[in-house]
């Protein structure tokens, strides 16, 4: 896949969190496998994510 993508935070904490493995593998192929773009703002409310 090589089309341009906007990361949200939801995509990113179910990258990295085991509570959902489906979505967990989910995000983190979404990650891996395409042009992914992330905003300050999307980093900051992942760093307040508890």
């Amino acid at each position: 896949m090589s089309d341009k993508v906007f990361l949200d935070t939801n995509i990113l904490v179910y990258a990295h969190t085991d509570v959902d493995i489906v979505k967990q593998s989910v995000a983190q192929k979404l990650i891996a496998d395409s042009d992914s773009y992330i905003s300050t703002q999307v980093l900051q409310e992942l760093a307040n994510t508890p």
